[in-house]
């Protein structure tokens, strides 16, 4: 498979290219040059076989890989995800069932085996980190599939906290691959370059950053967003994007380039204080305990239910266990880092 970037079409590039690079000669973001596409039956047969062999498939289409099911499995575990049922129609997945408690090393070992001869890049928004993301989303919508919780007829909203926009680009590629994905719902913490872009049509890329209770957060102008501009406008939209970057000037997208950008995306911006009402709060509700990035994403949840009224069936990412942020989520909950440890285990 090949790859372009946001900024040039005229150079391919090599999958391997994309493992050691986080961005191509132009400063652009590698992106596909044909996204694949699977059909309702091709995917359905997917469903039909192990976790492993689904991610590993969706691997080597987008790396050119022959790895296997069974490297999968020996690298994340036969069952390195956990689904769990919440009020509301509301199924949390917590992708953080590792050693470090964390989404990250499940995405650095997949990578390590995908590229075992070269220098892994390490930061959060290079492409392999995406297309891993997109990969085990097939794995998981294999389970959703199996147990019936979603279906071609009624897809399922998906909500992530945006961070440099690595997350929510997964999930929106993963949609347009032909998974049962409805609206992308994206919880911005007061950083809100997504929210600013995506209800305002416009956005400051002169402003500089704030402090919150989720430092990954903390990006004033998610660079992921120019993935997101060239894959719904079109390049020259891109570049207009970029050169209101270069100039820390404020980009404001075209009437049509609005439109295209926003279709099937929601952002809304959850602040600190309510982050910390919305973690005690959904414990008393549910008996289940979010780290501050996932509360960002229930929050952002919240306010899309409340706009349009919909009561679709949702998946929330959870790609770290509130043992990560323990001082701060104990805070929230008005409990010992003790008493958090011991209830997160009977979760």
């Amino acid at each position: 498979m090949l790859y372009v970037t946001t900024r040039s079409k005229k150079d391919a590039y090599t999958a391997a290219r994309t493992m050691t690079l986080d961005r191509g000669p132009d400063g652009g973001l590698f992106i596909p040059y044909r996204v694949p596409m699977f059909t309702q039956e091709q995917i359905l047969e997917m469903s039909q076989q192990s976790f492993g062999k689904c991610v590993a498939d969706i691997l080597n289409v987008f790396f050119g890989t022959k790895i296997s099911g069974w490297d999968v499995d020996m690298i994340l575990g036969r069952t390195p995800f956990k689904l769990k049922s919440m009020n509301y129609r509301i199924t949390v997945v917590e992708l953080w069932h590792n050693m470090d408690h964390h989404y990250s090393r499940a995405i650095y070992s997949l990578a390590r085996r995908l590229h075992p001869d070269g220098d892994i890049i390490g930061g959060a928004g290079d492409w392999p980190q995406i297309a891993i993301r997109v990969a085990l989303l097939f794995g998981i919508f294999r389970e959703l599939l199996r147990n019936e919780q979603v279906n071609f007829e009624k897809p399922m909203d998906v909500a992530v906290p945006t961070g440099n926009f690595c997350a929510p680009m997964a999930v929106w590629y993963a949609r347009k691959m032909g998974l049962p994905i409805g609206t992308i719902i994206c919880g911005c913490n007061e950083n809100s370059a997504p929210w600013e872009l995506l209800h305002r049509g416009e956005l400051d890329t002169g402003v500089v950053s704030v402090s919150t209770n989720t430092p990954e957060d903390d990006l004033a102008v998610p660079f992921g967003l120019e993935r997101l501009i060239c894959e719904t406008c079109g390049q020259e939209e891109t570049l207009n994007f970029v050169f209101s970057c270069t100039e820390g000037g404020t980009y404001i997208p075209s009437e049509r380039a609005f439109a295209s950008m926003r279709r099937g995306l929601f952002a809304a911006v959850v602040s600190r204080d309510r982050e910390n009402t919305i973690i005690p709060s959904v414990y008393h509700t549910n008996q289940y305990i979010l780290d501050p990035y996932s509360a960002l994403a229930y929050g952002a949840l919240s306010d899309y239910r409340a706009r349009n009224g919909s009561s679709r069936s949702v998946l929330l990412l959870c790609e770290r266990s509130p043992i990560c942020s323990s001082e701060t989520v104990a805070k929230a909950m008005q409990i010992p880092v003790s008493e958090l440890s011991k209830r997160i285990s009977e979760m």
